[in-house]
This record gives structure tokens, C-alpha cells and sequence, in this order.
């Protein structure tokens, strides 16, 4: 490894506490990285007490140190977590780690050294070890029209499930968008990153917002040497028809932002949104039925609009 060896890590949280205890352990037992000064910045959503900081302080090993920011009720939100970290992290290099995430022992070595083979890469990610699809999932995420056959391409409908061929791939490779459990952006590249109206909770999208802005600056690679475990913890997150309505939604203001909502674009997310709540109807999942109804419902009324 070479040139300045910082690195900022952004954790975004709210309320689990046992999680984030996992993902600063294997923080700390990273290998490989001697010489490398890295921040960690635990931006909170929720409530954590002092002598829980304490005791992790007091574990923390040599050249790594932690900041802890609890934000205000205003201020709620992982898209304002992720923008306020951008502004308070010290080094250039910043990586945003989910909260249920665990590294494999050389992740951060690993990160760095992608970072050196693509000197103009603007984002790197890694890839989640516990993301499987069988060959059924991945024929019907293809035929509901959220994924592609290409592992770095957003669907025409502007989802990202292409991320079932990440673990299938043997070599980096350059994708338009990265995964939010694992993001790692040059800073300067997120400059114009601003809080956007459709992006509040769980901002659920919110990454494909982030690698959008990033990517107008240079390429993105992920790297599948990057290893990782995210366990996808459901505490503190929206409800399930929440979700599925900004499921929608989101999608709709990303591919607004992307591409402008050709009458292609707008017809393939309304059959990937109308697949979905077949596919939840079906399994009665009434919840997420229920908003992925409210959401194709507004997504015609905003078409009509416009």
C-alpha cells in the first residue's frame, strides 16, 4: 500500500446495538493494514449510552479511533446519516458499512489496494458472502424486470438486483451502482450529495442516490476479493408496507434523476411493481401487497400528472 494511508468508516445506526458491537469487532481484528489511521464515525438515529462507548473505546487497537455523533429528532434519516458523514469524516477515503455487516480479516487491506489498482475509480465495493440466488430467483428477478444479465447494470425499471451475479464473479468489474452495506467513496465525489424529499426513514434507495452522484465524477468498481457477511438484521427498519410503497417510489424519482421516464422506463417499472404484488399477493403477504398497491396506484396518478 502506498501515498496516504487514511481511511474514514461511516457506521449508520439506530438501536442494535448488539449488531454494531459484531461489525466493530471485525473492524478491529482487520489484518494486514500497519501504518493505515482509521476514524470511526457511529452517526445515531437512536440511543446509546456512554458506558457502552466506553467499553468499546477501551478495545479499540492502535491507529484506529472512534467519534460518535447522536443526532437530533430533525435530523432523522440514513440519507441525512450518510450526508453528515461526508462532512464530518476527516480523510478523503470514506467507506459506509451497514450496522449488521461483519468484514472478513482482510477486508480494509483488500479496499486499499483496489483503490490503487483503479487510481480514478471514484467508489469501490465489496460483495456480501451470504447473498445466494438459485437459478429460479434469478430467471424471475430477469423476467419481473429487476435485474440484467451484465452484474454492474441497474435493470430498465432502475433496480439493483443484478447484485445476484456479484458472488459468481471471479474478477473487479465496473458497475453504476454500489451495494449500501458496503460503499466506499472518494469524498470529493459525493460534493453535490443534498437531502431529497423522497429520501426520508429508511430511505430505501438511498445508495442507488449515492453511486449516482459518485459515478457523474469517474468509475465505480466492485471487487469480489472484498468479502463481507451482511446479515440484514429487520430491527429498526419501516414497516413492510412502508417499504414496499417506497419501493415504487424511490424507484420512480431514481430513474427520474438517472435517465428522465421515457414511456419504456415507466412501463418497465410498473410491470416490475405489478409482478411484485402478485408475487406478495400470492404469498399473502397483505402488508407489502398493500403497498406496492398504493404505489402502483400513485406511480399512474404521477405518469398522468406529468
Amino acid at each position: 500500500m502506498s501515498g496516504s494511508l487514511t481511511l474514514s468508516i461511516a457506521i449508520c445506526t439506530r438501536n442494535r446495538h448488539e449488531d454494531l458491537r459484531k461489525c466493530l469487532k471485525s473492524i478491529f481484528r482487520q489484518q494486514g493494514i500497519a501504518g493505515l489511521a482509521v476514524e470511526i464515525l457511529i452517526i445515531d438515529d437512536g440511543d446509546t449510552q456512554e458506558s457502552w462507548l466506553q467499553e468499546v473505546r477501551s478495545e479499540i487497537p492502535s491507529g484506529m479511533e472512534l467519534g460518535y455523533h447522536r443526532k437530533k429528532r430533525e435530523e432523522a434519516g440514513l440519507i441525512k446519516s450518510r450526508i453528515y458523514a461526508t462532512h464530518a469524516a476527516r480523510y478523503e477515503t470514506l467507506l459506509f458499512l451497514d450496522d449488521d455487516v461483519e468484514l472478513e480479516a482482510d477486508y480494509l487491506a483488500v479496499l486499499l489496494r483496489t483503490f490503487e489498482r483503479y487510481p480514478d475509480a471514484v467508489g469501490v465495493g465489496g460483495v456480501d458472502q451470504s447473498f445466494s440466488c438459485s437459478l429460479k430467483g434469478r430467471l424471475l428477478m430477469l423476467v419481473s424486470g429487476r435485474s440484467r444479465f451484465a452484474p454492474g447494470k441497474l435493470s430498465y425499471s432502475g433496480f439493483a438486483s443484478a447484485m445476484n451475479l456479484w458472488n459468481r464473479q471471479k474478477r473487479s468489474f465496473r458497475t453504476e451502482f454500489l451495494h449500501g452495506c458496503n460503499m466506499c467513496f472518494r469524498k470529493s465525489a459525493l460534493r453535490d450529495v443534498e437531502p431529497v424529499e423522497w429520501l426520508n426513514g429508511y430511505s430505501l434507495g438511498e445508495d442507488l442516490y449515492l453511486s449516482y452522484l459518485a459515478g457523474l465524477h469517474g468509475p465505480m468498481i466492485v471487487n469480489p476479493e472484498l468479502k463481507l457477511v451482511h446479515y440484514g438484521s429487520p430491527a429498526s427498519r419501516d414497516k413492510e408496507e412502508q417499504v414496499a410503497y417506497t419501493k415504487v417510489i424511490n424507484h420512480y424519482e431514481l430513474l427520474k434523476l438517472r435517465t428522465g421516464i421515457t414511456p419504456f422506463r415507466y412501463a418497465m417499472l410498473l410491470w416490475t411493481a405489478s409482478f411484485l404484488y402478485a408475487e406478495t399477493a400470492l404469498k399473502r403477504r397483505k402488508e407489502a401487497s398493500s403497498g406496492y398497491l398504493r404505489g402502483i396506484r400513485e406511480l399512474r396518478g404521477a405518469q398522468t400528472r406529468s
